[in-house]
């Protein structure tokens, strides 16, 4: 399931011209990168109608694969958690009065009983947002920008004016494709362009062609940026964590503090991520599995982090409190 965002569901915070700079600094970079391919170079530079044809109708595609992940990446707003996440008003009233770790998790424990629950805080309990008044699904974190509770939480992106989420996490990886395929074609052109102006003669390209040598420098730099964070954004794909899993490693009631809770090898994280529809893979179209509640865990790794069977302070007070309540947690999806 995919939200695009309605009129009733904008964000709180104003528009403001500094929110929108990335914004517009990327489509200016089109604008001109537009002009320098098809104007510069197809136009006045290519003579063969038939490479000028193959050269415009590669860009194009290009470009609209660009557009269309980018647009997706912005206008999928993160989906609403449902209601049976939502903590009751009498327990939000107890853990506004409650004093203590053992008082607070008595309280969550009980408000998510019959919630698929993996994760915690360090204190070992259950993980809840004071803002939304909400119990924290895995993996699910509070947006400071968004002003709401975000599932499968990556960053707040500047570059998309948008929480990077459960619901466009394979659109921004895909938009990051694209854009790193877009700049690199801009560069090989452009070095095509350099040798139908001069052959490779950079001292006539200083002496008659600087404007073309800050056009170089810029896009070298726009490659430079793209890769950089394809390569890391796909890193993490490949060991299933998100940008601030990658920071702050979290912490599961089985196995403690473990940032390979989530790893489930290389092709199931890019399975979970993609989905078992290959046909949709290069496009920006929703494919995900899951629902963005509660996720598979590498059981294995998670116990392999607790060799000695020493139970750690998540475990204590979990088990604590359970047998306190006599609360079962639901049962979670291992495979």
């Amino acid at each position: 399931m995919c939200l695009i965002r309605d009129s009733s569901e904008r964000r709180k915070n104003p528009c403001c011209v500094v929110r929108w700079l990335p914004i517009l600094l990327i489509l200016a970079m089109l604008v001109w990168s537009y002009h320098v391919f098809v104007y510069q170079i197809c136009i006045k530079r290519v003579e063969g109608l038939v490479t000028m044809g193959i050269m415009l109708l590669f860009y194009h595609l290009l470009l609209f694969m660009f557009l269309w992940t980018w647009f997706q990446c912005i206008c999928v707003a993160p989906a609403k958690i449902p209601d049976q996440w939502r903590i009751s008003a009498e327990d939000v009233d107890r853990l506004e009065r409650s004093e203590g770790v053992e008082a607070a998790a008595r309280i969550l424990s009980n408000a998510s009983r019959n919630l698929p629950i993996a994760s915690c805080t360090s204190d070992g309990i259950v993980r809840y947002c004071k803002t939304c008044w909400i119990i924290k699904p895995d993996r699910a974190h509070h947006c400071r920008s968004c002003h709401v509770c975000v599932l499968k939480m990556d960053h707040h992106c500047p570059w998309v004016v948008n929480c990077v989420h459960f619901h466009n996490f394979k659109y921004f990886i895909l938009f990051l494709f694209y854009a790193e395929l877009y700049c690199f074609f801009l560069f090989c052109t452009m070095i095509f362009d350099t040798y139908l102006v001069c052959g490779f003669d950079f001292t006539y390209l200083k002496r008659e062609h600087s404007w073309s040598l800050l056009q170089y420098v810029v896009c070298i730099i726009f490659n430079i940026f793209t890769l950089a964070m394809y390569t890391v954004s796909v890193f993490n794909v490949s060991r299933n964590r998100t940008t601030m899993e990658s920071s702050y490693a979290p912490h599961f009631f089985v196995g403690g503090k473990n940032n390979h809770g989530f790893d489930l090898g290389c092709c199931g994280n890019f399975g979970e991520l993609f989905g078992d529809k290959w046909y949709l893979w290069p496009f920006p179209i929703f494919s995900s599995r899951g629902d963005g509640l509660s996720f598979p865990l590498a059981i294995d790794r998670l116990k392999d982090q607790r060799k000695d069977d020493t139970p750690n302070r998540a475990q204590i007070v979990k088990d604590n409190m359970t047998r306190l309540l006599g609360i079962h947690h639901g049962t979670f999806d291992y495979e």
